[in-house]
């Protein structure tokens, strides 16, 4: 199912389904590698924990990469799915964890946790994917 389907689908769901907001992100994985290259050090810290660099590590600069990116991705989807509550958040508020059957599962800290309470969500799911040079990323909060 491609990304427009998915939207078409999704609002197309009678509103008692729950679902209260939506954010969708993609990222150009070469032109993330490559800033990263750049930037070095300092801007992989800047956007991700120790737990997010621990679950991109591989045996290769390009899956390092592909995962970076599919998380910055889901971390911009989460931002944009907490709306006005979630201005001023920083890129290691919402870090995007792996659950036991390697689904992403996101994690909110900090202003991110505080902006979740406030928007009076009970839930957030985030999904990440990998075609054609992108990583593209939603989130849905109930």
């Amino acid at each position: 199912m491609s990304v427009a389907e998915a939207l078409t689908a999704w609002s197309a769901l009678p509103r008692s389904s729950g679902i209260r907001a939506v954010g969708i992100d993609i990222v150009d994985i070469e032109r993330f590698r490559a800033m990263a290259e750049r930037r070095g050090q300092r801007l992989v810290e800047r956007f991700f924990t120790v737990n997010e660099l621990a679950l991109c590590e591989g045996t290769s600069p390009r899956h390092r990469a592909s995962c970076m990116a599919g998380r910055i991705a889901a971390k911009e989807a989460v931002r944009k799915a907490l709306g006005g509550h979630g201005e001023g958040l920083g890129w290691r508020d919402v870090e995007i964890g792996r659950e036991a059957s390697g689904a992403p599962v996101p994690r909110l800290t900090g202003r991110a946790g505080e902006a979740f309470r406030r928007a009076g969500y009970s839930g957030l799911h985030v999904s990440i994917s990998h075609e054609a040079g992108v990583a593209v990323a939603i989130a849905v909060a109930d």
